[in-house]
């Protein structure tokens, strides 16, 4: 049987041996699916994982027609390829030009200073990143305000508070990717420190000097080449004990990995808000010695000052290509949220996707989205399921943002170093997925004539993180093996 054969073919000869086995024996027999790709089968064998673990659907984008069918209906867990559904909903529910504003309200400033609190309403924004901080209070600082006599008030209603655990999902609260989502959330709540051999030392800086922060550097330099896990090298560990947060690092940092960055979430959003508000601040020249409390503006306050984010197209290229888990869960929840609704949930929001994918004519039964970012234990999908939504958003109006924001394989995001010197740079836009048991692939590839084919790869198994090479082997298929039939017709992006 030749690999290349396209699967509706097979439907059809399925579908009749079907049918003659139930007629003859009244009794329902398994019919063999098709072959996998001699590569894959070789990866899956190197790589002891059992062939009923993987899911796989190849499908030719313009006539829809499934050039590979594995275990398509089997749900799964996706690990991040859950950011595809959440991050296509947007798209279909907000549009690619869909932005978030964060407003500043207080009275207005006589002589520089602003008699009272200032209120700060966070409206959900997935990307406020501290250069967008900055240039809001520096927006603030030129509309006349200097010295501030009175508190942060944060409006943060938006989204329901308490409802999430950092510590949920592997009891690591203080991972960066664990971090909750807030309405109003700076910098992804992100202490980032920078690392660099200098000499005979290895430097460890903060991004900020945030109060209760205690750094403790063994680290030496090392030489040789960068390693791919560039932090194999040497231990981390974070302590706390309610007054002062620890980072520890002990071992050796090759000198040739150059500048790299660790990040921790180990502050509240009221301590992160309040130590990088008043830094800012007072490198603006303004003056601040206030607390953060939480509450809304009283009404007739003026605005003073606006920050209005980047477009939704903009900032799921970050969810995606960069598989970002805080912007992936905040875009989820505001999702859930609508005029006349007290707050945001991730229970409403699960049932605003299934809303939208039924509108659109995907029905997935078989759905359970925990928090949209595919962090969870929990999260199901089947490749089928998943595969028809690519074909859908690559016919639909919103094409090329969805394409755009997927990883580039061998040029940027998390793909940037797959297959390197094998002449594929650039031909799959992919997002990329793990979880300890899970890894898994999907996006959109050329075939070697131009042909643009839709691809979902799903390893579930405890060896699930030696399947890479099974990825590879269906990407090279793909790119360059692969028997192109005549009946296809030829669509580009």
């Amino acid at each position: 049987m030749q690999i290349s054969i396209v699967v509706y073919r097979w439907g059809i000869l399925l579908g009749l041996g079907w049918c003659l086995l139930w007629g003859a024996t009244g009794v329902a027999q398994t019919v063999p699916e098709p072959s996998l790709p001699p590569g894959v089968m070789q990866a899956l064998l190197a790589a002891h994982i059992p062939a009923e673990a993987l899911s796989i659907v190849v499908q030719d984008v313009a006539t829809q027609n499934q050039v590979l069918r594995w275990n398509a209906e089997v749900p799964r867990n996706p690990a991040s390829l859950m950011k595809l559904v959440t991050t296509y909903s947007a798209l279909v529910a907000l549009g690619p030009t869909k932005t978030w504003d964060t407003e500043i309200k207080g009275a207005e400033p006589v002589a520089g200073v602003l008699a009272g609190n200032l209120y700060i309403a966070g409206s959900g924004d997935p990307g406020l990143t501290l250069e967008h901080w900055e240039t809001l209070l520096r927006s603030l600082r030129i509309r006349g305000v200097r010295d501030i006599h009175g508190d942060l008030v944060l409006d943060v209603g938006k989204f329901q508070e308490g409802t999430q655990d950092p510590n949920g999902f592997d009891h690591q609260g203080f991972r960066a990717y664990n971090t909750v989502p807030e309405a109003l959330q700076v910098g992804f709540k992100a202490v980032s420190l920078t690392l660099e051999a200098v000499g005979e030392r290895v430097l460890v800086n903060p991004n900020f000097d945030f109060p209760g922060l205690k750094i403790e550097n063994r680290l030496l330099p090392r030489a040789g080449s960068c390693p791919e896990d560039w932090k194999s090298t040497f231990d981390r560990k974070v302590s706390d004990n309610g007054q002062e947060v620890q980072v520890t690092l002990a071992g050796e940092y090759v000198a040739s990995c150059g500048k790299k960055m660790l990040s921790y979430s180990i502050l509240s959003n009221d301590e992160y808000i309040l130590s990088t508000f008043s830094k800012i601040w007072g490198e603006l020249g303004g003056h601040f010695s206030g607390k953060v409390v939480k509450g809304k503006a009283p009404a007739g306050l003026p605005l003073l000052a606006m920050h209005r984010s980047p477009p939704l197209a903009e900032q799921i290229r970050e969810i995606n290509k960069f598989s970002n888990n805080l912007m992936a869960r905040t875009l989820y929840l505001d999702l859930g949220w609508t005029e006349g609704v007290e707050y945001a949930s991730a229970t409403a929001s699960a049932r605003k996707v299934q809303e939208i994918l039924a509108r659109e004519g995907l029905k997935f039964p078989e759905l359970v989205m925990e928090n949209g970012s595919g962090l969870s234990r929990q999260a199901r999908i089947s490749a089928g399921h998943l595969s028809q939504l690519l074909i859908k958003a690559a016919q639909g109006p919103y094409q090329p943002e969805f394409v755009a924001s997927l990883g580039l394989v061998g040029l940027d995001g998390t793909v940037e170093k797959r297959l390197p010197g094998e002449g594929l740079e650039g031909r799959f836009h992919l997002k990329t997925g793990s979880l300890e048991g899970v890894s898994t692939l999907a996006g959109y590839g050329l075939t070697r004539s131009g042909r643009p084919l839709s691809l979902v790869v799903m390893v579930n198994h405890p060896q699930a993180a030696a399947s890479k090479p099974v990825q590879d082997a269906l990407l090279r298929w793909i790119g360059k093996e692969l028997q192109e039939d005549a009946h296809w017709t030829t669509a580009h992006f």
